[in-house]
Parts: structure tokens; C-alpha cells; sequence
């Protein structure tokens, strides 16, 4: 393995770890929003879904890699964390009609 190689990979553990971490302050900011969590994108948090999900794929099928799987892992975990808790946050503040 070159340096390079071996540099990129220890850098993308890293920040795999820092990225699945820095979910929590999003899901915490949502989970006490008081207006329905209205500021957040769903569409966006959608697409964050729909991409991390193909990462996690690609990670599994495509590499076999178990640390790329796993941080892909903890990536689409976060996504769909966050966009579950804004769509309870919504429903719990804007109930539907009776």
C-alpha cells in the first residue's frame, strides 16, 4: 500500500467517525425545535438518505470493504435519524385535521 494510499484511507476513517458523531447536535437541534422543526430540509435530508444508502451499497457490494461499510453504516443512520425525528417533530406540531 502506498502512503498515499494508506494516508487517505487513515483520513477517511477519521472523519467517517467525525461525521457520524457530528449527527447527534443535528437530531438534538430538531428533537427541541418548537416550531415543528419548519428550518430543516426535508427534501435535502431526503437526499442525504438517498446518497448515503447508495454509499452503504457501494461500500458492501462493490469494495467489501468492512471500515468503508461501517462508516457508510453510521452515515445512513444519521441521515434517516435526522429526517425520522424532523417528520415526528412535524407531525407532533402541525397534528392532522379531525
Amino acid at each position: 500500500m502506498s502512503v498515499v494510499l494508506g494516508v487517505v484511507s487513515a483520513l477517511y476513517a477519521l472523519f467517517g467517525v467525525v461525521f457520524v458523531v457530528g449527527y447527534w447536535p443535528q437530531l438534538r437541534a430538531v428533537w427541541r425545535s418548537r416550531n415543528g422543526a419548519a428550518d430543516v430540509s426535508l427534501p435535502t435530508w431526503g437526499l442525504w438518505c438517498a446518497s448515503s444508502t447508495v454509499s452503504l451499497l457501494y461500500a458492501h457490494v462493490v469494495t467489501g470493504d468492512l471500515h468503508f461499510t461501517l462508516v457508510s453504516l453510521g452515515n445512513v443512520v444519521g441521515c434517516y435519524a435526522v429526517a425520522t425525528v424532523t417528520v415526528l417533530r412535524r407531525w407532533a406540531f402541525f397534528p392532522e385535521p379531525t
